[in-house]
């Protein structure tokens, strides 16, 4: 049986279908046929410049072919004969619906395409390169034959994936030779390769492909100008990825969008495009601001700010001042003691001479509070006037038109204080008598049993709360409370024991 006799029929139906597709999808996707495709009718050339008539080149009823078949090879009809042995010139061995002929080369190797039915023959795959940009690869399933720079590999393992190779521009330059050594991968093949994972294609399907060697992209040229394809930039600090473009005059991929990988900052960028943004440690993202802030550190916002961050311990920011002055309130070791339940203990006093206590510290913040808290001894005198009189005054600063403190005699201390010993600047508790503040202190006196006691033992605990009086301008100046229990402001000693 000839050539035409088995399979004409079934490519006159085949071949008409696929034409109709091919026309509309190269008008639907604007990518113009290049490389001299044919007109399909005679008295003129077509198939690559292959004279009518002769194999490969264009053939119809007026105009027979002189060897083989006049066959529909997509949208056109061409002189074919089967294949192997090896093709003439100007042609390649394709399957054209099952079966293995010599087709016109169409100079469509390489020309851009969204599907394969933009390639000029039905067997041809549309194949994504490594680097994003999608190309015409045409069939070498049965030969394993490419042009110089390609070679032949299965669409099912193209692009190769880390471990596969394809040989460098110049090895297998000739045939290309069977396919590359890679695993894995999906084809992409838009002529009929086999999904990923399909270990043997049907029988007189296309299913490997002239795809470019190192780098797998094809060369820029007049027929891929304004392809696009992916490209990088990278250094110390990282690897940035972009697009580059063809320029077909020129000949090269242009204007690589990838932008120069940088020490990351803060500034809201993935400066190092490690897909992350103001990664890293405070300091080093805002190292270009300057020094690290007295007894602080940077701090990166989330607008990409830098701002002043924690303080050292032991330090505050107060008053807000510039950035670049840091921490510059030293605060009390005792922090945090703004509450009863964190008082700091501040040692014990007692009614003897020259006992005493000094309260130190700051208020390191608008809303600060420090908690300080006490023991007070009263000691045996015997049968002669108690001596202890609980005293509490500002030493420093002088004048003081910022603090005042709440006093709390007493185990039970409470945040929320009442009472004449709340708002203050000076305290007195009187033994036998009653303090200028108002407060009352031990009267009357025991005078009970077989040897009187002048006075109770009145040794207590005491809680005392430092804070800005309202209304008064905020700084960072040390205060200093002197605490004593043996005297101190004049006591109303008319109300003294009897």
């Amino acid at each position: 049986m000839s050539l035409g006799h088995r399979y004409h029929g079934r490519i006159v139906l085949i071949g008409s279908f696929v034409a109709a597709l091919f026309a509309a999808c190269a008008q639907g996707n604007h990518v113009e046929p290049t490389g001299g495709a044919a007109s399909g009718g005679a008295g003129g050339e077509g198939g690559g410049g292959i004279p009518p008539g002769q194999i490969g080149g264009p053939c119809d009823d007026d105009t027979p072919c002189e060897q083989g078949e006049c066959t529909n090879v997509g949208p056109n009809k061409y002189c074919v004969v089967p294949c192997p042995p090896a093709c003439p010139d100007g042609t390649y061995c394709a399957i054209i619906n099952g079966d293995s002929i010599c087709v016109p080369d169409l100079g469509a190797q390489c020309r851009p395409c969204v599907t394969f039915l933009q390639c000029s023959n039905p067997s041809d795959a549309c194949l994504t390169a490594p680097a994003g940009d999608k190309f015409c690869a045409r069939d070498c399933t049965t030969d394993g034959e490419c042009p110089n720079g390609f070679t032949c590999m299965e669409g099912a393992k193209y692009p190769p994936t880390q471990g596969g190779e394809v040989p460098d521009a110049g090895a297998g330059d000739d045939a290309g030779g069977g396919g590359a050594g890679g695993e894995g991968g999906a084809g992409g093949a838009g002529g009929g390769a086999p999904d990923a994972g399909t270990t043997k294609p049907p029988p007189g399907q296309a299913y490997k492909f002239c795809v470019p060697n190192v780098p797998f992209s094809c060369r820029c040229d007049e027929k891929r100008d304004g392809v696009e394809k992916g490209c990088s930039n990278s250094n110390q600090f990282g690897t940035c990825v972009g697009v580059e473009t063809c320029n077909g005059e020129s000949g090269n991929f242009e204007g690589c969008t990838a932008k120069v990988p940088a020490a990351e900052a803060c500034n809201v960028i993935d400066d190092d495009c490690d897909g992350a943004i103001d990664e890293g440690e405070p300091n080093e993202l805002c190292s270009a601001e300057g020094p690290v802030p007295p007894h602080a550190s940077w701090a990166c916002s989330e607008q990409g700010k830098c701002e002043l961050g924690p303080c050292e311990p032991g330090w505050s920011a107060y008053p807000p001042g510039p950035i670049a002055d840091g921490c510059t309130c030293p605060v009390e070791m005792g922090e945090p003691n703004d509450l009863c339940m964190n008082a700091t203990p501040a040692g014990s006093v007692s009614d003897t001479s020259g006992s005493s206590i000094t309260i130190t510290g700051t208020l390191g913040g608008a809303g600060d509070v420090d908690v300080w808290s006490f023991d007070t001894v009263d000691t045996a005198e015997g049968n002669v006037t108690n001596s202890y009189h609980v005293s509490i005054d500002f030493v420093s600063p002088t004048p003081n038109d910022e603090f005042v403190i709440d006093v709390i005699r007493g185990d039970a201390c409470t945040d929320t204080p009442a009472g004449g010993g709340v708002g203050i600047t000076s305290y007195d508790w009187c033994v036998d008598g009653k303090s200028a503040d108002g407060l009352q202190g031990e009267a009357p006196c025991s005078n009970t049993g077989a040897q009187p006691t002048h006075c109770n033992d009145n040794s207590t605990k005491y809680y005392v709360r430092v804070y800005r009086k309202l209304g008064a301008q905020g700084t960072c100046t040390q205060y200093s409370l002197l605490v004593t229990a043996a005297g101190g402001d004049p006591c109303d000693f008319t109300q003294k024991c009897q």
